[in-house]
């Protein structure tokens, strides 16, 4: 364990013994700081993110009844917002951070409510500081706090010209080639108005993967995106929320379904981004993995192994579909990359 995660974990004692820290303790913490370098309050962030997506997995709830959190005057909806940032809900850190929810006690006393819930002492506290310092660095060390690794340098989705993908086994699709794996399920769907094959959809069990890749600038890339497909889907009366996952920003969505007998429900959905060199990647999560409280790791596992061929075939002549985000630019700029079906 590092000093700073050292000097995280007295932190967290401190806290525990008073209720409160000094202001010395405050002034190791680092938590008014830019995350320019790894400080005890960046660790303790991570440790509290870590704790919690743990219980989820768990099925369990906070512990919003816990003397460390009542005694800061958080009540269950303080906790709750808290809670939801911490595993990446956008909304719920935006909403914190206006109404000043977010502080260096508020996170502290969360981080004592489940140690104390989960019984980490002695040992097991140094191994949680330790990982929770081991996830800061990186989050440091790339300065993005939506993407812990750097694609195509430590993962994918790659880029045909570059090297990191070579040795898995693909399935070459053309301007995709998507990981081979047993079980899975996969076909190849035309575009609107369109009979060339633009979209690979990936079965696995109750999980289904829709992977189309465009090309796109700088400036119509994943962000710009974003926009568009948020604004479609409230447009047809469903909800939005960007989420900070193992992905980047990504939207999960409820959005409505018209059913048999003029019915309507609600599907939820997930999308996940990724901007190569000038293309983006898009995957469209549904069934099992897209639900609320999915811990299912293998969508991303997956996503990150695929491989983007921009220049398979391209057309000029190729028209834009109104499904596409970058409707009305020229090819190289939201144009669909062509699939063929494999050899």
């Amino acid at each position: 364990m590092g000093d700073v995660s050292i000097a995280a974990r007295l932190i967290l004692e401190e806290f525990g013994r008073s209720g409160t820290l000094s202001d010395a303790a405050v002034a190791r913490a680092g938590w008014e700081e830019r995350p320019e370098r790894v400080t005890p309050a960046l660790v303790l962030v991570f440790a509290a993110k870590i704790l919690v997506q743990l219980r989820e997995e768990d099925g369990e709830t906070f512990p919003v009844d816990a003397p460390a959190v009542t005694s800061q005057g958080l009540g269950a909806d303080d906790v709750a917002t808290m809670i939801s940032a911490l595993t990446g809900d956008l909304h719920a850190v935006e909403a914190g951070r206006l109404t000043g929810l977010f502080s260096l006690l508020g996170i502290v006393a969360v981080l004592v409510a489940l140690t104390d819930a989960e019984n980490i002492r002695g040992e097991d506290l140094d191994r949680l500081m330790g990982a929770a310092e081991e996830i800061a660095s990186d989050f440091v060390r790339m300065e993005d706090p939506f993407r812990l690794v750097e694609r195509g340098v430590e993962i994918g989705p790659w880029d045909a010209s570059e090297t990191g993908w070579q040795g898995i086994d693909l399935i070459d699709l053309g301007g995709l080639r998507i990981p081979r794996e047993p079980g899975l399920k996969i076909q190849l769907n035309e575009g609107r108005g369109s009979s060339d094959l633009l979209e690979a959809v990936v079965l696995r069990g109750a999980t289904g993967v829709q992977l189309q890749a465009f090309h796109a600038s700088q400036d119509s890339g994943w962000a710009r995106a974003r926009e568009i497909l948020a604004q479609r889907v409230r447009g047809l009366g469903g909800e939005v929320r960007e989420w900070a996952g193992r992905a980047g920003i990504e939207l999960r969505c409820d959005v409505p379904v018209q059913q048999d007998r003029g019915f309507r429900r609600l599907q939820t959905i997930r999308m996940l981004g990724c901007d190569g060199p000038g293309w983006l990647l898009r995957a469209t999560v549904t069934g099992e993995a897209a639900t609320s409280g999915s811990h299912d790791d293998w969508v991303y596992s997956y996503v990150e192994r695929v491989v983007v061929v921009p220049l398979f075939q391209c057309a000029m002549s190729l028209p834009l579909s109104a499904t596409d985000f970058g409707s009305g630019r020229p090819w190289e700029d939201g144009q669909p990359i062509r699939l063929r079906m494999p050899g």
